[in-house]
């Protein structure tokens, strides 16, 4: 694997990450040679020297990740910037067919499977799909377009009445509805009622699990089984949304490590043979009751925690999901015992925990975003700023580092997201409620953002 690290800091290719900000290739800088980020705005204040922000664009926070990445593919400062630094490949995390289009035009290589591939099964309901040709279990579901809640209830007679309905395509838990009665469905029922063939599940008592996977000539690899967090309401306005996740060797037994990574295989193989390649991420639910492990869903992408990842694989000398990505994407040959990485992960150490939160603004008292960089916790519990950092690495066990993705200049808005913090140790104490001291954390961190600082 050194080989591959080697060809990969080497690099002479030029690859452009498209992104409204950094944040889920945090630190790939280091490992990937000729590597620029283009971003909407730059919420390192100037400190990142791979970041480049036309000074003429005007970041429109209404529009989807998709918007913004092409807008700033058509601006003419990143134009003249890409052809100074030469035509090359390019990378993203949100895309559409006008992405793909734009990158033509510029002579940009998009290195992920082709937009209408990732739709197709990306949709929830097609992930289910490929699940049963996989032999991957779901949760027990039914698929349909939903007319009113009687046909509601009709379709989900069987499933016991209280349920989950997702939207083919959603974000961080925005399009995920728990239904138990006629007035939780009237609160969603335009979403619900939209003509598009919904997921409707049993709702089950579980623990949400991710874990990513990239596949690649040799097999498919994966990541380590991290834990879940969500609805957590110090971090999110939403009751399913996305609030981080943990990695700890007590957060799953060897045998529910493995029986995920198989089914995580599994999945990558049977998308292979749909033409997919490079990678990708699953949520898996276990239930509490059962302890069956149940396919969630699938995102056919780079995802929220995939800096967590690439982190917690270099503190263990271990090549990221990155690299092996952009290894088969720039055919670049290389070397790989995957069953000896895979095994590695499923042998988590015991001597460290690592926990990243996605914080969302859910208090008043927050108006200003909070800057990038390592923060420390004194002993009479006020939170201060370290110094400026623009990676986890290095990342004392005393201090967290904490990324904004809101520029200096924006206004918060009650439920937008305003970065994320990752650390040494457990950031929940049961992976639904936050411990004392990370609690103290985000009111430090708050506080910071307020108009009391």
């Amino acid at each position: 694997m050194d080989d591959l690290k080697n060809k990969m800091h080497q690099n002479t290719i030029p690859i452009y990450f498209v992104d409204p900000c950094l944040y889920v290739a945090l630190g790939m800088e280091s490992y990937v040679g000729a590597l620029h980020f283009i971003c909407a705005v730059d919420t390192f204040n100037g400190l990142h020297p791979n970041i480049f922000v036309p000074k003429s664009f005007i970041y429109n926070y209404s529009l989807t990740s998709e918007e913004v990445v092409n807008a700033l593919l058509c601006n003419e400062e990143v134009i003249d910037y890409i052809q100074k630094n030469g035509q090359g490949k390019l990378l993203t995390c949100m895309l559409d067919e006008t992405t793909e289009n734009l990158a033509k035009e510029l002579g940009l290589e998009v290195c992920l499977p082709s937009v209408a591939l990732r739709n197709r099964w990306d949709n929830k309901a097609n992930t289910n799909r490929l699940a049963e040709l996989a032999g991957v279990p779901c949760v027990p579901y039914v698929l349909s377009a939903v007319q009113s809640y009687a046909h509601l209830r009709h379709l989900a007679a069987h499933l016991g009445p209280h349920l989950v309905v997702q939207m083919p395509h959603g974000f961080g838990g925005e399009t995920t509805f728990f239904i138990s009665n006629e007035s939780d469905f009237e609160k969603y029922q335009n979403h619900l009622t939209n003509g598009e063939e919904m997921k409707i599940m049993t709702r089950i008592d579980c623990v949400s699990t991710g874990i990513e996977g990239c596949i690649t000539r040799y097999g498919i690899a994966t990541s380590p089984l991290l834990l879940e967090l969500t609805g957590i309401p110090e971090l999110n306005t939403y009751p399913g949304g996305w609030s981080g996740n943990e990695l700890f060797c007590e957060a799953f037994p060897e045998s529910m490590r493995l029986l995920a990574q198989n089914y995580t295989i599994k999945m990558g193989e049977q998308l292979r043979q749909v033409g997919y390649k490079g990678y990708f991420e699953i949520d898996f639910l276990i239930d509490k009751a059962t302890h069956t492990l149940y396919l969630g869903e699938m995102n056919l992408r780079f995802c929220g925690f995939t800096h967590m990842t690439a982190h917690a694989s270099h503190l263990q000398g271990e090549p990221p999901l990155f690299l092996l990505h952009l290894a088969e994407w720039l055919d670049i040959s290389y070397d790989l015992d995957i069953e000896k990485l895979n095994h590695r992960w499923m042998t988590p150490s015991p001597n460290y925990a690592l926990s990243f939160l996605c914080v969302h603004h859910v208090l008043d008292t927050l108006r200003k975003p909070i800057p990038s960089g390592i923060y420390r916790m004194n002993p009479d519990e006020t939170v201060v700023f370290v110094r400026p950092a623009t990676s986890p690495s290095p990342l004392n066990v005393d201090e967290i580092f904490w990324f904004s993705v809101a520029p200096n200049t924006l206004l918060l808005k009650k439920g937008e997201e305003i970065g994320g913090l990752l650390m040494f140790g457990r950031a929940t104490t049961d992976g639904k409620n936050l411990t004392s001291k990370m609690k103290t954390w985000i009111k430090g961190l708050t506080k910071i953002g307020s108009d009391e600082e």
